[in-house]
């Protein structure tokens, strides 16, 4: 019987890729074997401790003294959460769209058949908060403003501190989705003056999907009381009153509880700012070796969870996507609606390190290579990169 020798991207199928993606991100080794454990009942002593500390610290990473619900679901979950708790029939919104997260607020919006007007905003481009200001004198209806923290599909981070400067001093509310901002980024709910963060459990919380996160400032503790939108599963006043005793009103997604109880241990053995400040170095070298490499970073704003990259003259990053899959074992994300084939998304939150950003952008510049664009030396100016903050 011959023997067919493997090529190398048949061995890389057969190995464990590694994730680059906006999310869900690498898991770290700590929260693999707190997933391991068996998990307890909900209802008993010990996991209503659990549920109380992980509460108290989800409270400290978003700066609150307010209130922070833990929901089973994505994302988008604790966006409709958002929606149906904070909003009457009727009342009007305002909806920061520039990119498909900013998008995905409006269509939830429209869905509960909500009265709103959209900012639109070219994607990659930032916010300036003027512009916010400006469409809240024009129309004195618009009670809340939602927005996303960093967009996901561009890789670009917005001004909440200024966004909220200008909700608060108008009397209006501000929901921000920080789902791949918290952790990342400094969000300083209460000295910022921001009324409601949702989150997700798959991106700078390193955690497997499937938990989000709804947080209150102390101020907006009323706002979910009396008569708002349709709501059972989502409805926090249920959520509000099990708490206390270490409960949720349904089944909770205990093994993402214990897991997310050790990544809050983890960021805060690292200390919130160095975890910040990490992001920050990991941002720099990725981009220095992906420019190294000939590729161009797509936003003017540019976030510092996932980048997304231009590949180099001629090059479809579709292409660019596969290889790095097939040949490194690297699973990056592509571009979305008009973005399509012309950028690439490397997701670098969570507890990803200088080493993980050398490995990426050689393999970028091996892909570029590969596609007619040779060059040497990526992964060195990534170290520098990371050196220059």
């Amino acid at each position: 019987m011959p023997v067919t020798t493997p090529t190398r991207s048949s061995v890389r199928t057969a190995t464990r890729t590694r994730l680059f993606t906006p999310g869900p991100v690498e898991i770290p080794t700590r929260i693999l074997r707190a997933l391991s454990q068996v998990p307890p009942h909900h209802r008993t002593e010990v996991f209503r401790a659990t549920f109380k500390r992980v509460t108290e610290a989800l409270r400290e990473l978003h700066r609150t003294q307010g209130e922070v619900f833990m929901i089973a679901a994505s994302g988008t979950g604790a966006m409709e959460a958002a929606v149906v708790n904070l909003m009457r029939p009727g009342e009007k919104a305002l909806a920061i769209v520039g990119g498909k997260f900013g998008e995905r607020w409006a269509s939830l919006l429209a869905a509960f058949g909500l009265p709103r007007e959209t900012l639109p905003v070219e994607w990659g481009k930032g916010v300036d908060p003027a512009e916010v200001a400006r469409l809240l004198d024009a129309d004195p209806a618009i009670t809340t403003v939602f927005t996303t923290h960093s967009e996901t599909s561009t890789g670009t981070l917005y001004d909440i501190e200024g966004f909220a400067r200008e909700t608060r001093s108008r009397g209006r509310r501000l929901v921000v989705d920080a789902i791949t901002g918290l952790g990342v980024h400094p969000l300083l709910q209460d000295d910022w003056g921001v009324d409601v963060v949702v989150c997700g459990s798959q991106k700078g919380l390193m955690v497997p999907p499937g938990l989000a996160t709804v947080s209150l400032a102390p101020w907006a503790a009323e706002a979910i009381e009396g008569e708002r939108l349709p709501r059972f599963y989502f409805d926090l006043r249920k959520l509000r009153k099990s708490m206390p005793q270490g409960e949720t009103p349904w089944t909770p997604a205990v093994s993402l509880i214990l897991a997310l109880e050790e990544a809050l241990a983890m960021i805060h053995e690292e200390g919130l700012d160095e975890v910040h400040r990490r992001h920050r170095r990991l941002t720099l070298a990725l981009h220095a070796g992906a420019r190294h490499a000939g590729y161009r970073v797509f936003s003017s704003n540019p976030a510092h969870s996932v980048t997304g990259l231009i590949p180099p003259e001629g090059v479809d990053a579709s292409a660019v996507i596969k290889r790095l899959r097939e040949v490194h074992g690297m699973v990056v994300a592509g571009g979305q609606d008009h973005l399509k084939g012309k950028i690439l998304r490397v997701g670098h939150m969570g507890g990803y390190d200088l080493h993980d950003m050398v490995a990426v952008t050689s393999a970028l510049e091996e892909c570029a290579g590969a596609f007619g664009h040779p060059a040497r030396g990526a992964g060195t100016a990534a170290r520098e990169g990371w050196e220059s903050a």
